[in-house]
Order: structure tokens, then C-alpha cells, then sequence
């Protein structure tokens, strides 16, 4: 699964709650209409989806039936129910500090929502995903944005305590994310910054640089 040192905490992490992820996502996530409002506007039929880091599955699985959906996640738990939700995607057990495997082909539409955060070397892994998405296509990702002033998101990387082990969130910031996507060939189309998820042990909203992204 690669050599990262935090992944194999992150994995065990998302092995743990995968039964009660689907219970907690409405806690835990604030999302809002956000992924929703793209996915209308961009996934349309036929068109290949790509959701990296996609958990279970919850923000595909309601895409019509002509959208094809290809998935990759660290935890084969989690995978197993984005199988069951929606039988006629593509789930494959694959880290995003790794190439997407060119069997996979290109995609009209990425996804990568809340799993970035554990990304060291974003440049690296916008490499990953421009090399996937085709020219003209899109991409929705997320990054914990680092901010003076933002409780909880003033360091470049800082280790959280999590039920099972702790893990490092990295903090990028606008500028050093605004690099790594002119680095890639990868266009701004819009961006935000709002709530992403709720950290319960610290009882702390965590806020998200909200990029979405193409390629000319």
C-alpha cells in the first residue's frame, strides 16, 4: 500500500468506524449542499466519475445509473459497503500518494472530499489526479487550509487523537495549494472556505479550502 508512515494509521482508523460511518456522517460532516451542487452540474450521463478516498461510498451512490463510478479507498471494510450501495461501481483498495493505475483510463469528473487531509506532498498527489482527469474535465477537492487566526489550523501539520490512533493532518496553504495546482496544469473554476468535518474529541469545527478545479 506504499511506505507512508501516517497511512497505516489512517487505515486502521477508517477499518474501526467503517460500521457506524454511514450513523455518524450527518455529525461529523458538514458538507452542506456543496458536492451535491457539482456532481449536478458536472456528472452527467455517460460520463466516468472518480472518487478517491470515497469511504462507503454516500456521495456517489445516488448518481444515475449511466454515470460509472470508480472508487479508491484505503480500507477494504469501507469499500465493501460502497459495494453494496451501489453495485455497478468500480471499488478498488488504492492509496492516492500512488499513480492511479492507467487501466483505470481518464475521468470527466474527480472527486477527493475530505481525505486529503492526511496528504503531505500535495503536489504530488495533484500530479496523481491531473494525470486522470481529462481535458475539459473537473475536479471537487478539499484541503484543511492553514490560517492565522483559525483555531486548530495554524501549522503546517499537527498530530489529533482519534478512538483508535492518532494521526497527522496536513494544513497547506491557499498560496502553497494555488501552486501545486499551477504546477500541475490544473485551472482554479471556483473556491471557498467553509465547514468540512467536526472533530468530536476536541469538539472542534475543521474548515476546508474548497477547490473545484479543471484542466484545460
Amino acid at each position: 500500500m506504499g511506505s507512508n508512515p501516517n497511512e497505516q494509521h489512517v487505515r486502521q482508523v477508517y477499518e474501526e468506524i467503517a460500521p457506524s460511518y454511514e450513523a455518524l456522517f450527518p455529525a461529523l460532516h458538514r458538507y452542506g449542499d456543496r458536492v451535491e451542487g457539482f456532481l449536478a452540474e458536472v456528472a452527467l450521463p455517460p460520463c466516468r466519475v472518480l472518487d478517491v478516498g470515497c469511504g462507503p461510498g454516500l456521495l456517489t451512490r445516488f448518481l444515475e445509473p449511466a454515470v460509472e463510478v470508480v472508487g479508491l479507498d484505503l480500507s477494504p471494510e469501507m469499500l465493501e459497503l460502497a459495494r453494496r450501495g451501489r453495485p455497478s461501481g468500480q471499488w478498488h483498495v488504492h492509496s492516492y500518494h500512488q499513480p492511479v493505475p492507467p487501466a483505470l483510463g481518464h475521468f470527466d469528473v474527480v472527486l477527493a472530499i475530505g481525505c486529503l487531509d492526511f496528504c503531505a506532498n500535495l503536489p504530488e498527489v495533484m500530479g496523481h489526479l491531473a494525470a486522470v482527469l481529462k481535458p475539459g474535465g473537473r475536479m471537487l477537492f478539499t484541503v484543511l487550509e492553514r490560517r492565522h487566526g483559525l483555531d486548530g489550523h495554524e501549522v503546517p501539520q499537527r498530530q489529533v487523537r482519534t478512538a483508535g490512533p492518532s494521526v497527522s493532518l496536513s494544513f497547506p496553504s491557499f498560496e502553497e495549494t494555488a501552486r501545486a495546482l499551477a504546477d500541475n496544469g490544473l485551472l482554479p473554476h471556483r473556491y471557498a472556505h467553509a465547514p468540512g468535518w467536526v472533530h468530536l474529541t476536541e469538539q472542534r469545527t475543521m474548515y476546508f479550502g474548497w477547490w473545484d478545479v479543471t484542466r484545460p
